[in-house]
């Protein structure tokens, strides 16, 4: 009896554990495809064939496509802002924290190209699908800007324009790795962005 409680209790357990990974497995096989084929060619069919399971396993875990799209380009976000929220909260100089930025941006491009990418391909029309977390690193550096600004370590300039310059600069370099324009890794070119944004913002 106890016996037969133990390893129904495991079975849960087990069932509850590849309920968790085919979760994640699908939320990898929308980046990837997303990034091969665009946001809008990753099919539901698609996606269930890469995993190699059926569409109506897709939708026990999902409710639609709009939802494990927002769930994978969720978790991509949120680990790449994580390292950047602790840094934008720290009292280092504008310049610094500048080149600590763009380290963290390469390192994370290098080591998760495929996330990284699908990021950038996420079409602007899905915004108010994606919530807050859209914008969450562009609000995070504008905040940063408004600072630096307040404590005189740059120069005044519109906060969105220092945004748009600064992304401008940093993203362009996976955007070239992934045409082949450049080669990678993206690591390499960290101080030379970090020095041209900074000459940017000088005062």
């Amino acid at each position: 009896m106890v016996n037969d409680r133990v390893q129904q209790r495991e079975r849960v357990i087990e069932n509850a554990s590849a309920r968790r990974n085919t979760r994640g497995d699908l939320r990898n096989a929308a980046i990837r495809l997303g990034v091969r084929r665009g946001i809008d060619g990753a099919s539901i069919r698609n996606i269930a064939r890469e995993v190699g399971v059926t569409e109506g396993a897709v939708y026990k875990h999902f409710a639609n496509k709009d939802e494990l799209i927002r769930e994978a380009y969720t978790s991509i976000v949120e680990e790449m802002a994580r390292d950047k929220e602790v840094l934008v909260k720290t009292d280092i100089p504008f310049e610094h924290a500048v080149r600590a930025w763009v380290k963290l941006t390469y390192q994370y491009y290098d080591a998760n190209p495929d996330a990284f990418t699908y990021v950038l391909l996420m079409p602007h029309r899905l915004a108010d699908t994606l919530g807050e977390v859209y914008t969450r690193q562009g609000r995070m550096f504008k905040a940063f800007i408004v600072r630096a600004q307040q404590t005189g370590q740059i120069r005044r300039t519109d906060p969105d324009l220092g945004v748009a310059v600064f992304t401008g600069c940093v993203l362009n370099i996976p955007r070239l790795i992934n045409e082949g324009a450049l080669q990678g890794p993206a690591l390499a070119y960290a101080e030379e962005i970090a020095e041209a944004v900074n000459r940017v913002f000088a005062v």
